[in-house]
């Protein structure tokens, strides 16, 4: 009788522990399913940020071509905040992403600096400059421009169809 009152308390604690065991496994999963949720609504949000942030910038930039001469800290406050915000969302963007984003910035700056240069240099009419702010073709002394222009315009699909395919939940 003693060894049937053992084997029964052996059996009863292996089964405990099993049964400890599968909770613990399916509470660690449930844990982990939950942190990739919250990692992956923090990444969408992250995404959406830097699009509306770049898209702001270059929106601001294009605009204030048309105008002689903005305070120059406009622009650098808006890009001064583009990059403190790739920053503080780098942990849920990939390296790819933020790099795209920096080149857009720094595209976007560039063609800036470029036509008010030609502008302040005489090479450009007061009202020329609109072919920035229409996304009309570029005029042929503007090669360094239009260069940026085109890498603005590839990096824009770039990000465009990441941020689209994360928002589709095409990828992570």
């Amino acid at each position: 009788m003693m060894s049937d009152t053992v084997a029964v308390g052996v059996l009863t604690f292996v089964g405990t522990g099993l049964a400890t065991a599968a909770g613990l496994w399916q509470w660690q999963r449930a844990q982990a399913r939950e942190a990739r949720a919250n990692f992956r609504a923090q990444r969408v949000e992250a995404l959406r940020e830097v699009w509306e942030a770049l898209s702001d910038l270059e929106e601001a930039q294009r605009t204030s071509v048309v105008h002689p001469d903005p305070p120059a800290t406009a622009g650098t406050s808006r890009l001064t905040q583009v990059n403190l915000l790739l920053l503080r969302r780098s942990p849920f963007l990939r390296p790819d992403e933020q790099e795209w984003a920096q080149a857009f910035a720094q595209h976007v700056t560039e063609i800036d600096t470029l036509i008010r240069a030609q502008r302040r240099a005489g090479h450009l009419e007061e009202p020329r400059p609109d072919w920035w702010a229409t996304s009309q073709v570029q005029p042929p002394s503007s090669h360094i421009a239009a260069v940026a222009a085109h890498q603005l315009s590839l990096l824009r699909v770039k990000l465009g169809d990441r941020y689209a395919a994360v928002m589709r939940g095409d990828s992570e």
